[in-house]
């Protein structure tokens, strides 16, 4: 006998999924609890006849072979009377976080959305089950209740489009909305009133937790309801309820901060929920014990602050107050920045200028004049110890930009706006985060890829850093292929300080030697097992023109990881002690590695650097991954750009595709960009495209071949532009040469007497444009050619080495080709003749 049950103390969740798991479980009975929250016991009140349950009393429960379990994980959590079953398996739908209690013999379907209703809603969709209007008005309380009407932070994307799917199934919102919020009894008032004055509210870390208590003999329902209340009625970030009824304390949970996560202190008194919301039941438990195992618990409960420290950009980029209004909005342009501030020649902080009074002080023509002259000397500071919550107040009552962040006086740090959207964007859950990699995951795949030696040498490098306060990270293609679990041991490092400085350190520490690349501030350590580590400081870089080299200039870790090409190459690993495998991902790097797709990390990416374009593309036939569609209409829209690449840029950029494998396809998509009707006003034909993939099945290397598919006699000026070495220069001299060739050949041994000495790619590369099956012929014979005879055999035979011996050798290869000649013997026989007549 199958048989479905939830949780005590039933919500509307609980029901509605009992009423869908009947569904997808036809032969399942469906067993009610009586213990139920008080606007379910309204609900049923009305519409009872329209469901099929049973009474817990009435179900045999040593008869039952399966358990189905919905928006709950453990039978101990649903009333049934465990000494009575025999043996059963379970079948378990929850969006609870698995707990060590819960029951794990069974199959589990456990997804972490909103409401444990979405799951059976997706799979009905999948198995396209329509509902009736009353089936989709019950889903939808499960729904909106759970989901606080999708306001509470657990909310998914998957709950959204579950409330699209019972729409469009004749869900009534009226109804849902009159018994989502059901009036108060007078019990329940009262109860309210006396959980409000005999609570207490407590400080800690700039939250506030509301904690009450109370017991009373009668067991009453609807505590969740009046805890809800309670959290709004106070104000507070957090709300505990303790109450005894009977012989039973019940402790429910409620809060509106991300800093409060209630999971560890539910799962130690044996109960459940999310981190906002929750609830247990303490059996035969006196109310002061309970209280204390509560009290006992509540250091886990608050999570460390995220303070100035953790968000603020360091070092700080600032202007002198003598420096120009122009120089200032130069460096604004450069940076991206909205705003500096203004340090005198002691470093001490003295005001702060805008890009609001830079460009009011320019449009009046006052680029010439000093910064002090309309800086704010109005400063707001605050301490590295200052909260995201007091960050957030103060940028709002000052209705300012950014906020200067001191130590002793001097500034540290420096936080906008931006980085508090930012960081308050981070701290929303939704599916992104189902991706985001612990500390301790990270670690443990740094320990399954890399070489042990590597990793102990980078825990050393953060170590060596740690002694100087410097940040330093793991950069580059290695995180990113850590979090693809593939094989990359090409370490670069960087590190916010002087990196040729740090080079000569980790020689005298490790040993080893070191190659400083002053211009470039870098650095490359050569280890004594000559291993290969690159050390660069970390920088950020404008340009002055499209298309051009970067300019460079010192920074911090956001800022360089900003200046990279796509998102999933902008990750970086901390290596200092502390922080050893932290994951730093700005960009939702991670996100796009799990979507498989490229992605830029802003709008003028391509317009800067067109040969992003294709790199992009080389990444994306690398990974099998595709472009996002953003990133695609930003590389069409900037293909004209890619006229300002240099030819050896270009080459180079075709050459790596080649290196990878990809150079064909990579032809073909950058044609879908438009590249090459933008670069040489030819786009991707059927006879190009026949043209490369003959190229390729003969194994043709030289890329340039390949590009010349493009470059025909109507932009022949552009065909030496890319001939950048004397052997290309000598391929489009033999080229030239074929295309001014008038007299037919009559036998391969003729076209040989003329043709010998232009190279095989050459005569290829002309017989395939030109289709010239004769040419193509003779070129393949000519390559499969075994000379009959050697010097060697001519000297057996009598002559003398000279000149004589070229024209015998080329003679025969002639008559090879024409078949005329065919074995050695053959060769020698007519060598005889011809010595005979001589």
């Amino acid at each position: 006998m199958e048989v479905i049950v939830s949780h005590v103390n039933l919500d509307f969740d609980g029901l509605a999924c009992m009423l869908a798991a009947k569904k997808l479980h036809p032969n399942a009975i469906v067993a009610l609890t009586d213990k139920q929250q008080a606007s379910v016991k309204s609900f049923l009140a009305i519409y009872r006849d329209k469901l099929s349950f049973s009474a817990y009393e009435h179900v045999q429960w040593d008869e039952v072979t399966t358990f189905i379990l919905v928006d709950v994980s453990s039978l101990s959590r649903t009333g049934v009377p465990i000494n009575q079953l025999q043996n059963y398996r379970t079948i378990i739908y929850d969006h609870h976080h698995p707990k060590q209690a819960d029951d794990t013999n069974g199959h589990q379907i456990i997804k972490p959305y909103g409401a444990a209703i979405t799951i059976f809603i997706e799979l009905m969709m999948k198995q396209h089950i329509q509902l009736s209007p009353f089936e989709a008005t019950l889903f939808g309380l499960g729904l909106y209740t759970d989901t606080g009407n999708f306001t509470y932070p657990q909310t998914r994307t998957e709950d959204l489009q579950a409330a699209v799917f019972l729409m469009k199934n004749g869900m009534e919102l009226t109804l849902i909305e009159r018994f989502s919020e059901a009036d108060l009894s007078p019990k329940d008032k009262q109860l309210l009133q006396t959980l409000l004055l005999s609570g207490s509210e407590i400080e800690k870390d700039g939250l506030s937790l509301f904690m009450t208590k109370h017991e009373q003999s009668e067991y009453q329902g609807g505590l969740a309801t009046l805890t809800r209340k309670l959290l709004e009625m106070t104000h507070s970030d957090g709300v505990i309820v303790t109450v005894k009824m009977n012989k039973h304390v019940y402790i429910v949970v409620r809060s509106s901060s991300e800093r409060i996560d209630f999971q560890p202190l539910l799962h130690s008194l044996g109960g459940g929920g999310h981190a906002q919301a929750g609830s247990a039941t303490i059996k035969r438990s006196s109310l002061s014990d309970a209280v204390k195992q509560v009290q006992s618990s509540l250091n886990s409960i608050f999570q460390v602050p995220l303070t100035a420290a953790d968000m603020m950009t360091s070092p700080v980029k600032y202007v002198h107050p003598d420096v120009t209004i122009q120089s200032t909005f130069e460096q604004m342009f450069q940076y991206g920045h909205t705003g500096f501030p203004v340090l005198n020649e002691k470093k001490q902080l003295v005001g702060v200028i805008s890009r609001r009074d830079v460009d009011k002080a320019i449009h009046h023509g006052l680029g010439h004049a000093p910064v002090k002259g309309y800086m704010s000397t109005n400063i707001i500071t605050l301490p590295k110890e200052a909260s995201i919550e007091t960050i957030q107040a103060t940028l709002m009552k000052h209705n300012i930009g950014r906020i200067p962040i001191t130590e002793g006086g001097k500034i540290v740090g420096i936080i906008s706006r931006t980085d508090l959207i930012e960081q308050l964007h981070q701290s929303l859950p939704n599916e992104k985060d189902q991706q985001l990699i612990s500390q301790k995951s990270m670690i443990q795949k740094m320990n399954r890829q890399l070489p042990s030696s590597i990793v102990e040498l980078l825990k050393a490098i953060g170590q060596m850093a740690d002694e100087r306060q410097h940040p330093i990270y793991l950069v580059g293609g290695i995180v990113r292929d850590l979090l693809l679990e593939k094989r990359n041991e090409d370490i670069d490092i960087v590190i916010e300080g002087d990196a040729i400085v740090f080079a000569e350190r980790l020689v005298q520490s490790l040993g080893g030697t070191y190659k400083a690349h002053s211009d470039f501030g870098t650095a490359t350590w050569i280890t004594e097992t000559n291993y290969k580590i690159d050390l660069v400081t970390c920088r950020t870089e404008y340009y002055d023109a499209p298309g051009t080299l970067p300019s460079v200039k010192a920074s911090n870790i956001r800022e360089d990881l900003s200046r990279r090409d796509f998102t999933i190459n902008a990750l970086a690993l901390q290596l200092n002690e502390a922080k050893f495998g932290t994951l730093l991902d700005y960009f939702q790097g991670q996100h796009d590695l799990q979507n498989k797709q490229i992605r830029v990390l802003h709008s003028l990416s391509f317009v800067e650097d067109p040969t992003r374009i294709f790199r992009a593309i080389r990444f994306a036939l690398r990974l099998n991954y595709d472009l996002a569609e953003q990133t695609t209409q930003l590389a069409l829209d900037a293909a004209h750009m890619v006229k300002l690449i240099s030819p050896h840029r270009l080459m180079r950029e075709l050459k790596l595709l080649a290196f990878e494998d990809h150079l064909c396809r990579g032809i073909e998509q950058l044609d879908q960009l438009s590249i090459w009707e933008e670069l040489f006003n030819a786009p991707l034909t059927v006879k190009r495209t026949k043209m490369l993939n003959s190229l390729k099945e003969h194994r043709i290397q030289d890329v340039y071949l390949y590009l010349l598919v493009f470059l025909t006699d109507r932009n022949g000026e552009i065909l030496r532009q890319y001939a950048l070495s004397s052997e290309h220069q000598r391929l489009l001299d033999e080229l030239h040469e074929l295309e001014g060739q008038q007299e037919p050949f009559y036998s391969f041994g003729s076209a040989h007497k003329q043709l010998h000495n232009i190279q095989d790619k050459s005569l290829l590369f002309y017989s395939i444009r030109e289709d010239d099956e004769w040419i193509y012929t003779y070129t393949l014979r000519r390559s499969q050619l075994i000379p009959l005879l050697t010097g060697n055999d001519l000297i057996e035979n009598g002559l003398t080495p000279g000149p004589l011996f070229k024209l015998i050798l080329f003679q025969l290869a002639c008559m090879q080709l024409d078949g005329e000649i065919d074995t050695k013997e053959e060769a020698i026989e007519w060598l005889n003749k011809q010595l005979s007549e001589k």
